[in-house]
C-alpha cells in the first residue's frame, strides 16, 4: 500500500474512533440515527426502524415498519413517504413503480394534496421529492431528477445527517454500469464519511462509504467502514454481507468467508420469518461464500455451499433460484478445474436431467469450456451458439453495455473451440478480442463477472504456448482487476517463478 493511502486510512480510522456517538436507537439492532419528525409518539419507533431499514437495504423490514407507523399515526406523511421509498432499489437501478405510487396515493391522490399533508420544511420537501422519483421518464432520468431534489434539501438542511445520507445514496443511484461515475462516487463518499465521523454507528453512512469505494483502486479507503458496518447493524443480513464487498476487492478471503457465513444465516432466517421468496439475499451471500472458499482452494467447502444451493433449487422453480444455482455450479467447475459434462438441453449430453440451466450465461460458458477440456466439440459448438444468441438479444436492447459480457464469453468459447480444432492462431485472436472487450468493463463489484476473466484465460493459453512473458502480463492485468485471485496468482507464479513470490499480496 502506498504511503498516502496508509495515511488516509490511519486518519480515517482515528476519526472513527474519536467521533462522538449520539442519536436514537431502536430495539432492533439496525444502527443509530437521529431523525426528529412530526410523528405522534406511537409512530416514532416504527418510523425510525423504517428509515434504518432503508439505509440497510432491508426493504421488506422498512415497508412493514412504515406501515406500522401509518397505523399509529394515519396523518403522518413521512410514513407513506417511507413506504414508497422502500420500493426503490437505487444501486440496482430497480424499482416497483406501481407499488410506490399506490403507497403515495394512500397519503393523497395528487401531488399537491400530498404536499399539503406534510408540515412545511424538511418533511414536505421529502414528500415532494417522491414526485420526480416516481414520475414520468425512464429510470435514469428520474434518478437524476430525484438526486437534484435531494441536493436542494441537503443544501437547505446542511447539518441534517439523515438528509445528507439520503443525498449520498441518491448520488450513487445515478450511476450506471459502463459510465464514468468516479467523481459522483467520491462526492457521495465525502458526504457519507462526514456523517460517519459524526456518528460512527450510522448504518447508511458506513453502508454507502462501502458502495462508493467498491472497486480495487479505492477499496482500501473503505476498510474502516467495512470493519464497522456488521457491528453497527447486526440484525440486517445485508449489513452482515456488505463488508465482503471491500474484502473481495482487497483479496481478503478469510474475511469474505466469515462475513458471508453469518450473512447467509441471517438472510435465511429473515426469509423464513417473513415468508420471503428464496434466491435473493440468501443466494447472493451463498455465492460469495462459495467464491471465497474457491479462492482459498477449499474445494470441499465450496462444494458444500453448492449443495446447499441445489437443495433449494430442487424444490423451488423460481428463475432467480434456478439461475442462482446454475451460476454457482458453473463457478465450481471453472474455479476447481474439475471438468465435467454439463447439460445443455438440445445437445447430446445430460447432467442428471437439469433442464433450464442453459438460461444462465455463466452455466453455458462453463459447459463450453468444460466440454473443450473433455474433447466434446459438439457441446462446445452448442454453447457457442447459445452465447451468440444471448449476445445478439442483448445488443437488440437499449443498453449496449449489457451485451459486452456475452460477447466476451462468446469469444472465450470460440477460442476453446479453436483449441479443440488445434488452431492456435484463431484461439489467440479470439482471446485477444475478449480481453480488449473486458478492458472496457468496470472492475467486478464482487466475484468475477464474467465468471472466468478473459485475461486469466488468455494467460493460461499463452502459458501452454510457452509465451511466458506475455502470459505474465495477462495475469497481472487480471490481478489488477481482481486482487489475489487464486488461479491468476498461480498463473503468474508459473509465468515468473523467480519474481512472483509475493504475487497478489
Amino acid at each position: 500500500m502506498s504511503s498516502w493511502r496508509r495515511l488516509l486510512v490511519c486518519v480515517f480510522a482515528a476519526t472513527v474512533l474519536v467521533a462522538p456517538i449520539g442519536g436514537q436507537t431502536s430495539a432492533t439492532e439496525l444502527g443509530t440515527i437521529h431523525f426528529p419528525s412530526s410523528a405522534k409518539p406511537a409512530a416514532q419507533a416504527p418510523f425510525l426502524t423504517g428509515v434504518k431499514g432503508l439505509f440497510n437495504f432491508e426493504f421488506d423490514i422498512a415497508a412493514e415498519a412504515f406501515q406500522q407507523a401509518q397505523k399509529a399515526d394515519p396523518d403522518f406523511a413521512l410514513a407513506y413517504w417511507g413506504e414508497a421509498m422502500s420500493f426503490n432499489h437505487p444501486l440496482w437501478a430497480e424499482q416497483d413503480l406501481a407499488a410506490a405510487r399506490r403507497a403515495m396515493e394512500k397519503l393523497a391522490p395528487t401531488a399537491a394534496a400530498r404536499s399539503a399533508k406534510a408540515p412545511a420544511g424538511k418533511e414536505r420537501m421529502l414528500v415532494e421529492a417522491l414526485e420526480p422519483l416516481y414520475g414520468a421518464g425512464d429510470k435514469l432520468t428520474r434518478d437524476i431528477a430525484y438526486a437534484e431534489a435531494m441536493k436542494r434539501i441537503h443544501e437547505k438542511y446542511a447539518d441534517d445527517d439523515e438528509i445528507a445520507t439520503f443525498y449520498a445514496l441518491a448520488l450513487l443511484g445515478t450511476a450506471r454500469p459502463g459510465e464514468k461515475s468516479t467523481r459522483t462516487a467520491m462526492q457521495a463518499a465525502a458526504i457519507a464519511e462526514g456523517v460517519f465521523q459524526r456518528n460512527p454507528k450510522h448504518p447508511g453512512a458506513a453502508h454507502f462509504i462501502i458502495h462508493s469505494f467498491d472497486d480495487p483502486d479505492h477499496a482500501i479507503l473503505a476498510l474502516p467502514a467495512a470493519r464497522a458496518y456488521s457491528k453497527i447493524a447486526p440484525s440486517a443480513a445485508h449489513a452482515l454481507h456488505m463488508p465482503s464487498h471491500i474484502f473481495v476487492q482487497l483479496g481478503m478471503w478469510d474475511d469474505v468467508i466469515a462475513s458471508n457465513i453469518v450473512a447467509y444465516k441471517a438472510a435465511v432466517d429473515l426469509a423464513d420469518r417473513k415468508n420471503l421468496p428464496r434466491g435473493r439475499e440468501d443466494f447472493h451471500t451463498l455465492s460469495w461464500l462459495q467464491y471465497a472458499y474457491l479462492q482459498e482452494g477449499k474445494l470441499a467447502d465450496a462444494a458444500k455451499a453448492l449443495d446447499t444451493a441445489k437443495a433449494v433449487a430442487d424444490k423451488d422453480t423460481n428463475p432467480r433460484v434456478r439461475d442462482g444455482y446454475a451460476s454457482m455450479k458453473a463457478r465450481q467447475v471453472i474455479e476447481s478445474q474439475q471438468w465435467e459434462k454439463l447439460a445443455l438441453p438440445g445437445g447430446t449430453v445430460r447432467d442428471g436431467g437439469a433442464p433450464g440451466y442453459d438460461g444462465s450465461a455463466a452455466y453455458v460458458l462453463a459447459a463450453g469450456l468444460s466440454a473443450a477440456h473433455l474433447g466434446d466439440e459438439a457441446t462446445v459448438r452448442l454453447a457457442l451458439d447459445r452465447l451468440k444468441a444471448m449476445r445478439t438479444q442483448a445488443e437488440a436492447g437499449s443498453n449496449a453495455y449489457r451485451a459486452k459480457p456475452f460477447a466476451i464469453m462468446e469469444k472465450d468459447v470460440a477460442a476453446a473451440l479453436a483449441i479443440v480444432q488445434k488452431n492456435a492462431a484463431e484461439a489467440d485472436k479470439m482471446l485477444k478480442d475478449a480481453t480488449a472487450i473486458e478492458a472496457t468493463l468496470d472492475a467486478p463489484s464482487g466475484p468475477t463477472e464474467p465468471i472466468k476473466p478473459s485475461f486469466e484465460l488468455y494467460g493460461e493459453f499463452l502459458l501452454d504456448q510457452g509465451r511466458t512473458k506475455e502470459a505474465a502480463a495477462q495475469f497481472e492485468q487480471s490481478l489488477a482487476r481482481t486482487p489475489n485471485r487464486r488461479l491468476s496468482v498461480q498463473g503468474l507464479q508459473r509465468a515468473t517463478p523467480k519474481t512472483s513470490t509475493n504475487a497478489g499480496q
